[in-house]
């Protein structure tokens, strides 16, 4: 099922965004400070090691989106523009993704803004 984690979104927009993901079917989910360490496959049921690690805490916002395709996502990113709910960090689930933490994806999706920004690649 398609599925948003919201991290670090303020009570308005995550209202907001919330909305959406019910008018167009997609289910979402706050993710709590507590449970960054958790790896993004746990999160979202891929598997039950409930293993965390410790990272570098952060207080930017996030969203991960996990199994909406390429139609759905266009609708879908289109909609918070329409609607200006703006999310700097989004990433869609990939095989290697979903065994980052919570802290690991910021710094990655940080680290690709940063360099998009300068005009060269992050790594």
């Amino acid at each position: 099922m398609a599925k948003v984690l919201l991290f670090n979104i303020e009570d308005r927009k995550g209202i907001g965004i919330k909305n959406l993901c019910r008018k167009l079917y997609i289910e979402s989910q706050d993710v709590a400070k507590d449970q960054f360490g958790h790896k993004l496959g746990y999160l979202i049921g891929l598997t039950d090691d409930d293993t965390q690690t410790v990272g570098e805490d952060f207080d930017g916002e996030m969203l991960y989106l996990v199994d909406i395709d390429g139609g759905m996502l266009s609708i879908f990113l289109r909609q918070l523009r329409l609607k200006k709910l703006p999310v700097a960090l989004k990433a869609v689930k990939t095989d290697t993704n979903v065994t980052f933490t919570a802290y690991e994806l910021y710094r990655e999706l940080s680290a690709e803004r940063d360099a998009i920004a300068r005009g060269t690649q992050a790594h």
